[in-house]
C-alpha cells in the first residue's frame, strides 16, 4: 500500500480556490535548452521592488505545485497575527506547518508540500529534476534509529529501541520493493543507536545496558558486525572502569579513529538498567592503541556527530531539550521529558592538526522542529539533519536551504544504494526513501 501524503478531496477544492493566483505561473528553462529552471527574479519570488511581500509561499519554477514550494524571504516575515503553539511532546512536538497565520492565505500550502525551498539559488542543485519522498514502511512508535548501509550486501541495518529487543532490523535493497526482516547478530548487539560502515564492517554505537538479558551481559559501547557472516565483537565499553551512560552516535575519521557521543538517554529509554556514573561527553577512541580520550563536555546531551567531507570540521548536535532524571534512587526512570526552550542546537568545531582535539566551537543551527537527533553529510558538503516531521538540508555554515517534509517524526537518516543516491529517513511510525540530486559519502 502506498502511504504517501494524500490530499483530502474536501481540502483540495478549497486549496484550488486559495492558490488560483498561481495558475499563470510558468516554469522556465535556460536559453541553452537545459531543463533546470532559472532562479526567479525578486518580483517573481513574491517581493516587490519596495520590499513588500506579495505571497508567503509560491510555485518554484520547474517544479509541480504544491509538491515543491518556495518560501518568500526564508519565511522571516509573517503578515498579521500568527502563532505557533508549542507542543512539548516527546517525538511529536509542534511543527512548522502547524503555525496559524490567518493573514497569510498561502501559508497553508505548506501542509501539502513535500519540499520547502528556503534558498532558491541552490534549490535545483539540491533537489534535482525529479525529487520525491516515498513512504516505504509503517513501523510502531518506538524509536527506530542507527541506520547504516552495508554496500557489501546492499542492505540497510537499523535498530528499534525497546526493552529486551535484540535483533537488528534489515532492509533488503536487492528486492523490489525492498523487504524488511529481523536478524540477530552472534553474539547479539543490544540497542544500537548509531552506525557507520568502514572497511567491510558495520560499527554500531549502543546505549543498551543489562547484566543478564537472554544469557548475555551488555554495556553501552562500540560494537562491530560483519554483515556477511553475522559475527559481532565489542571493541570499547568503558572509561577507566566506568560504564558509559549511552554511546548514542559515532563517526570514523580518515585515520580510522572513532569519535562518539555519550549521553543519558539509555536508562530513560528503558534499555539500560544502570544509572549514569559520570557526566556526558564526546570521546575519541584510538583503535590502534585503545586509548579513550574525552574531547568535549560542554553540551547538555551530545547526540548526532558527523565530519565534513575533508575531515577538518566536526559537527555535534545538543539535544538537551530532551531531559532525563539520572538519580539512581528513582526506579523506574521516568520517561524522557521535552521542552522546546531547551538545547536544540548543532555546533561546528575545527579538528586540530594532531587529529586529537576539537577547537573553535561555534553555533551552527537551531532545529526548526524538535531536535537534530541525527546529523549526516552529503558528498557535496551539505549537512542533513532529521528534525521533527522532516529533514533539513543545510549549508556548511548551518543555513537552512531545503526542508523535506514527512508524515512521521524523523530521528536518523542514512545514505544508501549502490551509488549512494538514496536518502533514507527513520524514526517513530515510519521509514521513507528520499530522492534528491545529492549523494552520500563514498563508503570506505
Amino acid at each position: 500500500m502506498d502511504f504517501r501524503r494524500i490530499m483530502p478531496i474536501t481540502k483540495f477544492w478549497a486549496y484550488l480556490l486559495i492558490t488560483s493566483q498561481f495558475a499563470l505561473v510558468l516554469s522556465a528553462v535556460l536559453p541553452d535548452g537545459n531543463s533546470h529552471p532559472k532562479i526567479a527574479p525578486r518580483e517573481e519570488q513574491g517581493v516587490t521592488q519596495n520590499g513588500d511581500l506579495k505571497a508567503f509561499s509560491m510555485q518554484c519554477p520547474g517544479y509541480a505545485f504544491p509538491q515543491v514550494i518556495c518560501i518568500s524571504r526564508c519565511g522571516s516575515l509573517i503578515h498579521g497575527d500568527f502563532e505557533r503553539k508549542v507542543r512539548d511532546v516527546v517525538g511529536d512536538s509542534d511543527t512548522y506547518e502547524s503555525t496559524s497565520a490567518p493573514s497569510e492565505p498561502t501559508f497553508q500550502d505548506i501542509s501539502y508540500a513535500d519540499f520547502l525551498v528556503w534558498d532558491t539559488s541552490v534549490g535545483f542543485e539540491i533537489l534535482g529534476p525529479q525529487p520525491s519522498v516515498e513512504f516505504i514502511f509503517a513501523v510502531d512508535n518506538a524509536s527506530h534509529v542507527g541506520p547504516v548501509y552495508a554496500p557489501t550486501t546492499n542492505e540497510l541495518y537499523f535498530s528499534r529501541l525497546s526493552l529486551g529487543f535484540l535483533p537488528q532490523l534489515v532492509i533488503d535493497l536487492n528486492q523490489n520493493p525492498p523487504t524488511l526482516s529481523e536478524r540477530v547478530a552472534n553474539p547479539p548487539i543490544y540497542a544500537g543507536t548509531g552506525g557507520r560502515f568502514y572497511k567491510g564492517l558495520i560499527y554500531f554505537s549502543t546505549i543498551g545496558g543489562n547484566s543478564s538479558l537472554e544469557g548475555h551481559s551488555f554495556r553501552p559501547g562500540v560494537y562491530t558486525l560483519d554483515p556477511r557472516t553475522g559475527k559481532s565483537n565489542v571493541i570499547v565499553n568503558n572509561y577507566y572502569g566506568y560504564y558509559f551512560n549511552g554511546v548514542d552516535d559515532l563517526e570514523i575519521d580518515d585515520h580510522g579513529q572513532i569519535w562518539f557521543t555519550d549521553n543519558n538517554y539509555g536508562r530513560t529509554s528503558h534499555v539500560n538498567t544502570h544509572a549514569p556514573q559520570m557526566g556526558v561527553g564526546t570521546y575519541r577512541f584510538n583503535t590502534s592503541s585503545g586509548l579513550v580520550s574525552l574531547v568535549e563536555d560542554s553540551l547538555l546531551e551530545p547526540n548526532g556527530i558527523i565530519f565534513s567531507p575533508d575531515f577538518q570540521t566536526l559537527y555535534l548536535s545538543d539535544t538537551g531539550a530532551g531531559s532525563v532524571v539520572i538519580d539512581d534512587r528513582v526506579v523506574p526512570a521516568p520517561p524522557l521529558a521535552y521542552n522546546s526552550t531547551g538545547a536544540r542546537t548543532t555546533y561546528a568545531y575545527d579538528v586540530s592538526n594532531s587529529r586529537k582535539r576539537l577547537l573553535n566551537k561555534r553555533v551552527l543551527y537551531r532545529a526548526i522542529e524538535y531536535v537534530a537527533d541525527g546529523i549526516g553529510i552529503s558528498r557535496e558538503g551539505y549537512l542533513v539533519a532529521g528534525t521533527g516531521h522532516g529533514v533539513d538540508i543545510l549549508s556548511a555554515d548551518g543555513e537552512p536551504l531545503v526542508r523535506v517534509q514527512t508524515n512521521f517524526t524523523v530521528l536518523n537518516t542514512a545514505w544508501a544504494g549502490k551509488e549512494s543516491d538514496e536518502l533514507w529517513a527513520f524514526g517513530k511510525g515510519g521509514i521513507a526513501r528520499i530522492r534528491l540530486a545529492l549523494k552520500g559519502p563514498k563508503p570506505e
